[in-house]
């Protein structure tokens, strides 16, 4: 029951992005057939999404540390 709340809850909200969006012809079939089947991958691509971001903000992270490390040793020399 609750895979079903939340596909029809993406659903909806992605069918008023895809109404309110002017660039996408209204009448193209591909546009309604991902409108229709995305949904239901959600418990798929939502962990996998957070996954990434949260190996970005990782190496993001980890990137800031290494700079401030080598500046640092750059003021002590």
């Amino acid at each position: 029951m609750w895979y079903i709340t939340v596909a029809s809850a993406v659903f909806v909200y992605w069918l008023g992005l895809f109404i309110a969006d002017t660039s996408t012809p209204k009448n193209h079939v591909d546009s309604w057939l991902v409108l229709l089947i995305a949904p239901w991958f959600w418990p798929i691509v939502v962990p996998m999404s957070i996954l990434e971001l949260t190996r970005k903000a990782s190496k993001k992270k980890k990137a800031q540390t290494t700079i401030s490390l080598n500046l640092t040793s750059d003021l002590t020399d």
